[in-house]
């Protein structure tokens, strides 16, 4: 009698555990999905705020010449070959949206868990697997934002797509920065004004302030 209370037992235990465990493997695996997905949000988004923090402050500066370490003045041609100008939509030529481009998509490539997503053959998909925004909105302070969209294969498809969820995983990072530098601001200052001071309206504007500038030297004297 007492064998056959364990065998009924033992058989009990044994279907319990046929019951309970796919259950726990599969709530597994969908903690793991859940830690590669988050791992991958993390790494993006700190790849955005890594690289706004660094465009935000002052880079790609080239060594000064000897004259204008001396003078303390830079001159107009230096400004336009170092690119220092974030608040100068106009006059920016986005090297450096393009060099920010640049850098995210080589680094980004082979980071993380999750693998790139392929579209299949025939499925119409022609999105690319990347999109980098860089902008500038100019103002006091400039603005600068970065956003990433990346797409990726999503984990153990073959297990979710039995609950209708699609092979593409959509991962965004957004990071913003406020571009403020009394140093830039002067020398943008000063870069404007040696600008206008090439023009002839500027050297015809001082010609017919001249007299008006001679009769106010005079008072003063006075």
């Amino acid at each position: 009698m007492k064998t056959e209370k364990r065998r009924f037992i033992s058989g009990h235990s044994t279907l319990e555990y046929t019951l309970l465990l796919p259950i726990v493997f599969i709530c597994v695996f969908i903690c793991i999905v859940v830690f590669l997905i988050l791992y991958q949000k993390a790494i993006i988004q700190n790849m955005a705020e890594d690289v706004t923090q660094s465009l935000s402050r002052q880079w790609g500066y080239k060594p000064l010449p000897v004259d204008e370490i001396n003078s303390g003045v830079y001159k107009r041609e230096t400004y336009e070959s170092r690119e220092v100008y974030w608040n100068l939509k106009l006059l920016f030529s986005k090297s450096k949206e393009d060099a920010a481009k640049e850098y995210i998509e080589e680094h980004i490539k082979d980071v993380g868990f999750l693998k790139p997503y392929v579209p299949k053959e025939g499925s119409g998909n022609t999105e690319p697997n990347l999109v980098v925004d860089v902008d500038v909105k100019p103002g006091l302070p400039a603005v600068l934002n970065v956003k990433i969209k990346a797409a990726y294969q999503m984990p153990m498809y073959n297990l979710f797509k039995l609950i209708g969820i699609k092979d593409c995983l959509i991962i965004e990072g957004h990071a913003q920065s406020l571009v403020y530098d009394p140093k830039d601001m002067i020398n943008t200052t000063d870069y404007i004004y040696q600008l206008i001071r090439a023009t002839d309206l500027y050297q015809n504007f001082i010609k017919k302030i001249e007299p008006l500038k001679k009769n106010l030297e005079k008072l003063i004297k006075e």
